[in-house]
């Protein structure tokens, strides 16, 4: 009865990963309560083993420390709990060993999912439907609900080229119809290019003599696009463009605070003060964060975090990696998750740098589950030893 109530605890927890964070932070915390029980129950499971796990507690001890050295560590030390997060990698890992539920899994994401997209694109409908109106869907913001989106397509673009089956095929191409209009009308520069980097991996790996063909339809769209998103995209290459020029701005202001702070940065707490006096007189926008993932850590963490940074990613694509040169069959969604699970974590890799991303719950909480199922998978394909038979799910 536990374990069977920890498996429905998971798949909540991925049902409420395209909406917002109160839905998710119930989810993951009533699923790892479920788990750590089945976990610790005389005669249960067991963790699951991952290569992310000693990556994580370098990534969890950094944080301690740059807090220990913080310009502020009471308000510092509430953020190192974000490092729990990561948790949800071995987690999802444990609940995917079961083929079952993860094919019950990966279901109730796409039909939660476009449930969330038919929302977010009503309410964008509803502000105008036109920028400066954005998709924020549930998130709240539209940097967020790009992301989400990002991870969303990674996902369905590879059941579409690995799914299980026509049927899947078909399911996650009419998804992919459904979410490209709300992950355009995000306007989100960071999403659209991750979005077209996660394609590009899982072309790379199935059929690598469609990347030109790949690259020639986006060109041709975007020289195609309406008005409002060919100026939006184009603004990528603009230097002088505001929004390239308030970011770079905001970028000098991190690079002056780690010029300062080199070894453990100036802490974890909310840069919006520190902002205030490094940023240069010509910036106007407000911000709590640096929107780059290096910049930023090099700034609040200084080189301790910068060396755990790249250990800890490093550890994700070792995760998620696993199995990727096996072959990749149409007989389950396991090569499918396998596909997504690295697509995902590349994309979120460029994302992050241009957007504080892994800083967001939002997003880290659904790549870590993506990751922890790419794994499982990888498990299941043999690539990596014997994986244990999971108890009967319900």
């Amino acid at each position: 009865m536990l374990s069977r109530a920890a498996s429905l605890s998971f798949l909540l927890l991925v049902v409420a990963l395209p909406w917002s964070i109160a839905p998710i932070s119930i989810g993951i915390v009533l699923c790892g309560a479920l788990t750590l029980a089945t976990w610790w129950r005389p005669g249960g499971e067991r963790w699951v083993r991952t290569p992310i796990d000693l990556p994580a507690l370098g990534w969890f001890l950094a944080l301690i420390v740059a807090t220990a050295f913080s310009l502020d560590p009471a308000e510092s030390a509430p953020r190192i709990k974000k490092a729990f997060l990561l948790a949800a990698i071995p987690v999802a890992a444990f609940h995917a060993r079961d083929p079952r539920l993860t094919r019950a899994a990966v279901i109730a994401l796409l039909v939660s999912a476009a449930t969330a997209t038919v929302y977010a694109l009503i309410r964008f409908a509803g502000d105008g439907g036109a920028f400066p109106a954005r998709v924020r869907g549930m998130a709240g913001h539209p940097l967020t609900y790009g992301g989400q989106a990002t991870l969303l397509a990674s996902l369905a673009l590879a059941l579409v080229f690995r799914g299980p089956g026509r049927l899947w095929t078909a399911a996650a191409g009419a998804f992919l119809v459904l979410l490209l209009p709300a992950l355009l009308g995000s306007y989100t520069r960071s999403a659209w290019i991750a979005t077209f980097v996660a394609g590009c991996v899982i072309l790379a790996r199935v059929k690598a003599r469609l990347l030109p063909v790949a690259a020639a339809c986006v060109l041709a769209a975007l020289l195609l696009a309406p008005g409002g998103y060919r100026e939006r995209a184009l603004s990528v290459f603009q230097p002088k463009s505001i929004w390239n020029v308030e970011r770079l701005l905001l970028w000098d202001a991190g690079l002056l605070m780690f010029r300062d702070h080199p070894v453990t940065g100036v802490g974890l707490q909310d840069l919006h003060p520190l902002l205030e006096r490094y940023r240069s007189p010509e910036a106007h926008e407000e911000h709590g964060h640096l929107h780059n993932v290096v910049i930023h850590v090099a700034a609040t963490m200084g080189v301790l975090g910068l060396a755990a940074l790249v250990w800890l990613w490093t550890g994700l694509y070792r995760t998620a990696g696993h199995g990727w040169r096996a072959p990749l069959p149409r007989d389950g969604v396991d090569s499918a998750l396998r596909l997504a699970a690295v697509a995902a974590l590349s994309a979120f890799l460029v994302a992050g740098l241009f957007e504080w991303n892994l800083g967001d719950e939002e997003l880290l909480v659904f790549l870590c589950v993506l990751v922890g199922m790419g794994y499982a998978a990888g498990r299941r394909a043999g690539t990596i030893g014997a994986w244990p038979a999971a108890p009967r799910s319900s």
